[in-house]
């Protein structure tokens, strides 16, 4: 059987129209026609069947793209497999974090490993925490690094390891009125202007409403923890 065909298969299905569907394939509709009754002629049963001037897919047709769809997923992670081996066969590592533990963990932890192992090479990509789960579980990434947690259930086939416990602390320029406190309650911040992490940078399992009792004003959210305290 053809995977390509299959590939073929899979976008007729979604499209339920043989001109958009070799427009997005690039192929022409006699090559796409052909490649289905091929498929069709291997099966021993309709795959399609015309409605107008567009088609939909038979009862025959919806039970085979579960297992199309699955077997072009199964081949994908099997080249992506192979990438890894040989990846890792020349000592390259692809380690994928998010912005804000970037700029305040990543140097450090690689730092520290490449006075162990110093002929290692790493790829880094900055990118949002479901990215970084979706590459893992493809294996186009290494490891990740990231805060938030919440996404993991959708990705069993992933653990999770801590690896650093950070303390929430206030920070305030030399000039204001508490800076020269070594402990501040929560109530005392209320009518204070907030600067916190960009929310797609931060932990979103965090409600800073829950965690202090109201709500903050916030007025600047970066992403990055150099213009959090800059």
């Amino acid at each position: 059987m053809n995977l390509q065909h299959l590939e073929y298969f899979i976008t007729i299905a979604k499209t339920k129209n043989f001109t958009t569907a070799s427009n997005i394939l690039s192929v022409t509709q006699p090559a796409l026609s052909k490649a289905i009754s091929k498929l069709e002629e291997e099966l021993d049963v309709p795959l399609f069947e015309k409605n107008g001037r567009n088609i939909e897919i038979t009862r025959f047709g919806e039970v085979f793209l579960n297992y199309a769809k699955l077997a072009l997923s199964d081949i994908e992670k099997g080249i992506e497999e192979l990438k890894y081996m040989k990846n890792d066969k020349e000592k390259n590592i692809s380690l994928s974090y998010t912005e804000c533990v970037g700029s305040s963990f990543i140097p450090f932890i690689i730092s520290s490993f490449l006075e162990i192992q110093s002929d290692i090479k790493f790829k880094f990509n900055n990118t949002s925490v479901k990215k970084i789960l979706n590459n893992l579980s493809t294996r186009k990434t290494d490891l990740g690094f990231f805060d938030d947690i919440s996404y993991m259930k959708n990705y069993p086939e992933l653990e999770a390891i801590l690896v650093s416990k950070q303390k929430y602390v206030l920070v305030t320029p030399k000039s204001h009125h508490l800076s020269n406190k070594t402990e501040v309650s929560l109530s005392e911040l209320k009518d204070e202007l907030f600067v916190v992490y960009d929310k797609g940078c931060s932990n979103k399992g965090i409600s800073y409403t829950k965690f202090i009792d109201y709500t903050p004003k916030v007025s600047v959210q970066p992403s990055e923890a150099g213009m959090l305290v800059g």
